[in-house]
């Protein structure tokens, strides 16, 4: 019976050392045992224990030889590993950091990744697992006809205590998906800003209105503004300048139509119509004569004018309208004792004192005084 256990015992003993030879000799024993090429280990979780927002730091390293001495190529896909990919719910990628560095042919690489957690309710949870994704290729392969591969990460137990935060502001991802309001946001504020300036405007409105409305007055006052009103309606309003000279001239052509026995009544009112119509003509003429001015006021201020040919035919104006005023004031129609030579001195002044009369005067004095 000990010689059978002892010949079992040899026996098992060399089947074990075959083995391990046989391995050696392989180059790709590994592979026979079903070991990935890629491995990952979840290193400490910082910290354990978190409030609202605070920042998880978690690091997974992964594992894998240089395989390009043998013509081949791992590639770890980190495109597919970044924060906002994870399917790591109720927690949420908040950053990563990939450390890279090759040692004896092996390369390592540390996945450091920020996580945040926004819970109602303190309980003890556990990261979820993820995959990490990696592809084996030849030198000089397609990465399009390279299988895509993945290899599991295991996750880290953390106790979430409680929803109170420092932060201020704290920027989360919800993970219920409300859409963007961001167009309809600048529409309202717009509209906002529009309407913000209306009341202060309708106050402006109301104070102006306010400002311009009468104050209340008396009795007597209303009825002197009205009769005050009246008068002011019944003052002709001046003629201008065209005008009068269009009336005067008609009533020169009535005093050159006068016969030389005429004497009279008749005279007295032509030499009255005429007084009339040539203080108009000079008020027009002369814009700085006063409303109150007597014919000799109004001649004392044509003689205080500078030397011209306007200035002589004016005085001409003058002059009769002078003549008249005291006829009239006399009782007497004796200053008109030849009305087609006095209708015709008129007329020569009047025709003096049109536009391109003066103007064709202005030259004229230029060239002779050259």
């Amino acid at each position: 019976m000990k010689r059978m256990k002892i010949v079992w015992v040899l026996s098992a003993t060399w089947v074990m050392t075959g083995l391990t030879g046989v391995a050696q000799e392989l180059p790709h024993a590994a592979d026979m045992l079903d070991i990935p090429p890629v491995q990952v280990e979840i290193l400490d979780v910082e910290p354990t224990v978190v409030l609202t927002g605070d920042v998880i730091t978690q690091a997974y390293r992964v594992r894998f030889s240089d395989l390009v001495p043998e013509g081949k190529e791992i590639i770890i896909l980190e495109d597919r590993m970044v924060p906002e990919n994870l399917p790591i719910f109720p927690f949420e990628g908040d950053s990563l950091e990939v450390q890279k560095r090759l040692i004896d042919g092996e390369h390592i690489w540390d996945f450091v990744y920020g996580f945040r957690l926004i819970s109602p309710e303190k309980d003890a949870l556990v990261i979820p697992s993820f995959s990490f994704f990696y592809l084996i290729r030849d030198l000089g392969e397609d990465l399009e006809d390279a299988e895509v591969q993945q290899v599991d990460g295991g996750g880290a137990l953390i106790r979430y205590v409680t929803t109170i935060t420092q932060l201020p502001v704290l920027d989360i991802r919800d993970t219920i998906d409300l859409g963007s309001f961001a167009g309809r946001a600048r529409i309202f504020r717009t509209l906002a800003w529009a309407v913000a300036p209306l009341p202060l405007l309708v106050w402006l409105v109301f104070l102006a209105r306010l400002a311009r409305r009468p104050k209340p007055v008396s009795m007597n006052q209303e009825k002197e503004a009205e009769e005050l009103e009246r008068l002011e309606s019944q003052i002709p309003v001046a003629p201008s300048i065209w005008e009068a000279r269009k009336n005067l001239r008609r009533w020169l052509k009535t005093l050159e139509d006068l016969p030389l026995s005429e004497n009279g009544n008749a005279l007295k009112d032509v030499q009255r119509d005429l007084v009339i119509l040539t203080r108009e003509y000079l008020q027009a003429e002369l814009p700085d004569l006063n409303t109150g001015d007597t014919p000799k006021d109004i001649k004392q201020h044509i003689d205080d004018l500078e030397d011209s040919g306007r200035k002589e035919a004016l005085q001409v104006l003058a002059s009769r309208l002078v003549a008249y005023q005291a006829g009239l004031e006399s009782g007497m129609a004796t200053t008109i004792e030849d009305p087609i030579a006095e209708a015709q001195i008129l007329d020569e002044s009047l025709t003096l004192l049109r536009p391109h009369m003066r103007l064709l005067m202005s030259l004229k004095g230029i060239f002779v005084a050259r």
